[in-house]
């Protein structure tokens, strides 16, 4: 197995995070009554899910959730990776 680059996985992960909230909030505005999109914003913001500060927020709070796991995520890997488990 090779390993994980933790500055590439974590932007990877940041982007990808980033991507599902911005998606999400968009939902929100077009769907408002489906809810899951609401409670997944609900993670990274207390705002009004309908909010602009709540659709920004939310992906800056999950960009940077992104980067925060990833490096962890991609040690541990790494480590797991190296003695074969």
């Amino acid at each position: 197995m090779s390993a994980l680059k933790p500055g590439a996985f974590g932007l990877s992960l940041a982007i990808s995070l980033a991507a599902i909230t911005a998606v999400c909030w968009i939902a929100v505005l077009v769907l408002p009554q489906v809810q899951l999109a609401h409670r997944w914003l609900g993670l990274f913001t207390e705002a009004p899910v309908g909010a602009v500060t709540a659709g920004a927020t939310a992906t800056v709070v999950s960009f940077a959730a992104g980067w925060v796991i990833a490096f962890p995520t991609a040690a541990l890997y790494n480590r797991f990776a190296r003695i074969g488990a």
